[in-house]
């Protein structure tokens, strides 16, 4: 297996890929001392491409809004060029976020961003191998006998199988208290073999509104 860091444009860069699509959260922290619920989130998605960010918020910005909670892309606030004029440069964020909120009705902001992408190499057996369990279709010809279900294995084991390249992909999503400026929730969302853009944005998205509603970060 290899870890590929990229940016937020190397999720929809490669995410159009065949097989299931596999979604969960997995080291999710939320501050226990935080009693606020928030009702008006700002979407950010970290990227290097101006077409990535908005299709990444935009989307998620809808999930949000279904839920019942106010929300609004962060591309209609700060351009993309401000926002990679940041760099990394201490202060730079908190000023242009401060000024694109001010006097609005803004009291959180996620913040998500790719952390990996690792490919893993998978063998895949012969297809001629469809093995099928219970009724009604449980298979008597094949199961029904250990003789005839060990030739039937040993028919298909001798056929060539193959391999494929497999992705997980891992995202990090932050929310941001504006009042206090503090981490209030965290989570990584881990995505295997991703169907399709859109798939994999309202898996991790229905996850991530789940998980701040039973924290009562949102309502």
């Amino acid at each position: 297996m290899k870890t590929t860091n990229l940016a937020l444009s190397g999720l929809f860069g490669l995410l159009v890929i065949s097989g299931c699509t596999n979604t969960k959260l997995v080291q999710t922290w939320s501050d226990p001392n935080n009693k606020a619920s928030y009702k008006d989130i700002m979407v950010v998605g970290i990227s290097d491409s101006e077409q990535t960010r908005r299709a990444y918020e935009s989307y998620f910005i809808t999930s949000l809004q279904d839920a019942g909670v106010e929300a609004l892309p962060s591309y209609t606030l700060i351009s993309h060029e401000d926002e990679q004029k940041i760099d990394g440069k201490k202060g730079s964020f908190r000023t242009i976020v401060e000024s694109a909120i001010k006097g609005s009705d803004i009291d959180a902001v996620l913040v998500t961003h790719v952390v990996s992408i690792e490919e893993e190499e998978i063998y895949r057996p012969s297809m001629d191998y469809q093995p099928v369990y219970g009724m009604p279709y449980y298979n008597a010809s094949y199961y029904g006998g250990m003789y005839g279900y060990h030739g039937y294995v040993t028919s298909y084991v001798q056929q060539p199988g193959y391999y494929t390249e497999e992705q997980t992909y891992t995202l990090e999503s932050s929310l941001y208290d504006v009042k206090t400026e503090e981490l209030v929730w965290t989570t990584r969302s881990r995505t295997f073999a991703p169907d399709s853009i859109d798939e994999t944005i309202k898996d991790v998205s229905s996850l991530i509104i789940d998980d701040m509603k039973s924290r009562k970060l949102i309502q």
